[in-house]
């Protein structure tokens, strides 16, 4: 351990070779992108139908709103400590045990949903605090999966393989739901666990460093603080996760409102709430095709701060927006200049922070911007039922572009 606490360099690690095989056709990332593709189609088609079976049977815009959060919430309660288990433990093997229990739980919805609707909102949380463990774990396992030459680029494809579920899910999900009901959502999600889990089983992985001799012996408080301090003591990790904090608030207030906006405002019901999300997610892969195109050209600061700034000026248009086509042509901006500044936030993280501490350090940043923006969902939910639509997206893109016109004038910021 150094002075500070936080663990030291650890010799013997592992140089990943390069190759000219494009990353998708590479046997361990191939698997992840493949895997992740998968699921994340069930994902989507669960998101709409949970929204849709609240929504349906509450009629109540703060129920619906408290489903959404509780996606987030448990970044909150468990982040800062998923990042121990991810740094501790053998990082495929948490990736894989989280899928095959959350494929049990996902199965479970439509049957208690009709019984018990707390039932509902249960297993949501549970599910999202396994995912709170994968979505960093599938973060930080990435540098020891692909040479650091192309981790912008595996970090663009990931986030490519995203938008494209997002494209292809949301876009059907609507339909599915409104003619098929919701346990056929709910069952195909389930599946779709399971096919991560095989794929991540398939994974020849081997972490790049070794822990420590007595590292098991630390205390789960210790070793989380241990991440707490990275964060601290690099001015331009503090200042970025600051700033995303800041406009986590109101990326986080407008989520209800993209649903009450195709549900309430024009009357589009659920199946135009399925194609607005579909134009976020066409955005976010041109983003994501962009920066894995020429994404190692642009400096990451640069596209942080424009990314988050354009993305905040999108949603207050929106409260300008009457038209549902008008929204879709936004929403698409909106996803592309959110996927540019994501995608750069990651691979700043990636190569700021040393692969021991990773695990933890990317479980702090998790916890504060999702507890910040689960918070807002909750508030903006709430605030719904008194306040012009309209004019709450206007007040969250405002709160979004703000940090990022901050973050030009700050140096840590522009030359991360």
């Amino acid at each position: 351990m150094g002075e500070d606490g936080v663990i030291e360099s650890i010799p013997d690690t592992i140089a990943l070779p390069e190759t000219r095989r494009p990353l998708l056709l590479s046997r361990n990332f191939g698997l992840l992108w493949s895997g992740q593709f998968v699921s994340q189609m069930g994902d989507r088609l669960a998101m709409v139908a949970l929204t849709w079976l609240v929504y349906t049977t509450t009629h109540s815009a703060f129920s619906t709103g408290v489903t959404l959060a509780l996606y987030t919430l448990p970044y909150v309660v468990f982040g800062t400590f998923a990042g121990v288990i991810i740094d501790r433990f053998n990082k495929r093997i948490v990736m894989l045990a989280a899928d095959v229990a959350r494929a049990g739980l996902v199965l479970s919805v439509p049957f208690l949903a009709g019984r018990w609707l707390p039932a509902v909102y249960l297993l949501s949380f549970a599910t999202s605090s396994l995912a709170v463990v994968f979505d960093p774990c599938k973060l930080a396992i990435l540098p020891d999966l692909v040479p650091a030459t192309k981790l912008l680029r595996a970090n663009s494809l990931l986030a490519s393989g995203d938008s494209l579920t997002d494209v292809l899910g949301y876009a059907t999900a609507g339909f599915v739901v409104h003619y098929l009901g919701s346990r056929g959502a709910f069952t195909a999600d389930s599946a779709t666990f399971v096919v991560s889990a095989l794929a991540l089983a398939l994974v020849r992985y081997r972490p790049s460093h070794r822990l420590p001799t007595g590292h098991a012996r630390h205390g789960i408080g210790r070793e989380a603080a241990d991440g707490v301090r990275c964060l601290l003591h690099d001015r331009g990790l503090t200042t970025i996760t600051v700033l995303l904090m800041g406009s986590a608030i109101g990326l986080g207030a407008s989520y209800p409102l993209i649903f009450l906006f195709a549900v309430r405002a024009v009357g589009g019901g659920i199946r135009w709430f399925g194609l607005m999300e579909s134009a976020i997610a066409v955005g976010l892969l041109a983003g994501a095709a962009a920066m894995a195109w020429r994404g190692d050209r642009v400096p990451k600061g640069l596209a942080i701060t424009l990314g988050v700034g354009v993305l905040g000026a999108c949603i207050a248009v929106l409260g300008a927006v009457t038209s549902l086509y008008a929204a879709l042509l936004v929403l698409v901006f909106a996803g592309a200049a959110n996927s540019v500044a994501v995608i750069s936030i990651n691979t700043y993280f990636q190569q700021a922070v040393r692969e021991e501490l990773l695990g933890r350090v990317l479980g702090v940043r998790f916890a504060l911007t999702h507890g910040v923006y689960a918070m807002s969902v909750l508030g903006a939910a709430a605030l719904a039922t008194s306040v012009d639509v309209s004019t709450l997206f206007i007040a969250c893109g405002a709160v979004v572009a703000l940090p990022a016109l901050v973050g030009m004038y700050i140096a840590a910021v522009r030359n991360a």
